[in-house]
């Protein structure tokens, strides 16, 4: 009498729940796809969850009028975490919106810098005031820095306030040389 195979070691055949008009429920190892799923739920409209055996997902909808939605009324909110190496999101060629009674962005690593890139204008607006703090701040233009404000402008600085000018003879070289090393290395690697 032959010893009856361990779950392990049987092919699985799986099961599948099926209905022509609203879709289908698959249960069982598709080994035929590059990731091996174990559950699918499929819509006939085309919409489908997969669950793989490695512990991935992936929930993909087809284009449609309305707007695919994660609602959470949790009391602790909903949280998104990844243990990976990232996480991307990607809005295409529409418009990545963010809207809440309070964002905050925070970076954590201590060596890398947190970068804020457009290829084109970057626009900030606040209704009050835009606060900079930090143990230095430093503006870079590559064209033009302009500085307008309907009111008044100050400036102040405990150790005094220098303003080079390369072309006024009034500069002491020395100074003028020590603010080009620091523009050229320190503060914007080379602009």
């Amino acid at each position: 009498m032959a010893t009856p195979k361990k779950p392990t070691e049987r092919e699985s055949q799986g099961f599948s729940i099926s209905d022509p008009q609203a879709g289908t429920i698959f249960i069982g190892e598709d080994v035929r796809s590059p990731r091996t799923r174990q559950v699918e739920v499929v819509s006939a409209s085309g919409g489908h969850l997969k669950l793989f055996k490695d512990g991935g997902f992936e929930i993909k909808g087809q284009p449609c009028d309305l707007a695919d939605n994660i609602d959470s009324n949790a009391v602790d909110g909903l949280n998104i975490s990844s243990t990976g190496s990232g996480i991307r999101i990607d809005a295409g060629q529409g418009t990545l919106t963010l809207a809440a009674r309070e964002i905050r962005f925070e970076s954590t690593h201590g060596e890398q810098p947190f970068v804020i890139r457009g290829n084109q204008n970057i626009i900030i607006e606040a209704g009050d005031s835009i606060k900079l703090n930090a143990s230095n701040v430093a503006i870079g233009a590559r064209s033009k820095l302009l500085l307008a404000s309907k009111g008044a402008i100050y400036m102040r600085g405990i150790g005094g306030v220098t303003i080079i000018e390369p072309k006024s003879t009034l500069i002491p070289t020395n100074l003028g040389d020590f603010v080009d090393q620091i523009i050229s290395t320190v503060v914007f690697g080379g602009l």
